[in-house]
């Protein structure tokens, strides 16, 4: 089962745009849980965690991908910034990416040649760190790093709000 890891700044448009995406995943089966992390203490966010059915935390921005990693329920993840709008297509090429290589991890790239290239950087040289786009296992969010970097999906993701 995939679970969404959602790090929310307190943008409720953001938060929504995102959630907006991901109700079709759910609703084919694909995404079974999501994770609301809080990393501002905006009431909203908890309500609209309560109204989604997903589970909300308060972390700080630096701990909250490892944070929601330890309270998903799925052994795979998909990590999102709210505002993060994954183009059409993406439970595709993450469902194949799993078939495939479920034990690799993966990109939805940031859509723009600064974002992009920020991105390659920092999981090829940068140490690896978590970050938004990533589908991964749940062992090594919970490590708070990849142990290699990232294969690049055919697909991009957009920033709302």
């Amino acid at each position: 089962m995939l679970t969404a890891v959602i790090r929310s700044d307190g943008s409720q448009q953001a938060l929504a745009a995102t959630l907006a995406v991901l109700i079709p995943a759910v609703a084919e089966g694909f995404l079974g849980h999501a994770v609301l992390v809080d990393t501002v203490g905006a009431s909203e966010t908890e309500r609209a965690a309560d109204a989604t059915g997903a589970r909300y935390l308060r972390a700080s921005r630096e701990q909250a991908w490892q944070e929601g990693a330890a309270q998903a329920r799925g052994d795979r993840l998909v990590l999102f910034e709210s505002g993060d709008v994954p183009q059409a297509h993406w439970v595709q090429a993450v469902e194949r990416h799993l078939l495939v290589a479920a034990g690799e991890p993966a990109l939805i790239a940031s859509r723009g040649v600064v974002a992009s290239l920020r991105e390659r950087i920092a999981f090829s040289i940068g140490g690896r760190p978590l970050g938004a786009g990533l589908v991964m296992p749940r062992t090594m969010a919970l490590a708070g790093r990849l142990d290699r970097a990232p294969v690049r999906l055919p697909v991009l993701r957009e920033r709302a709000g």
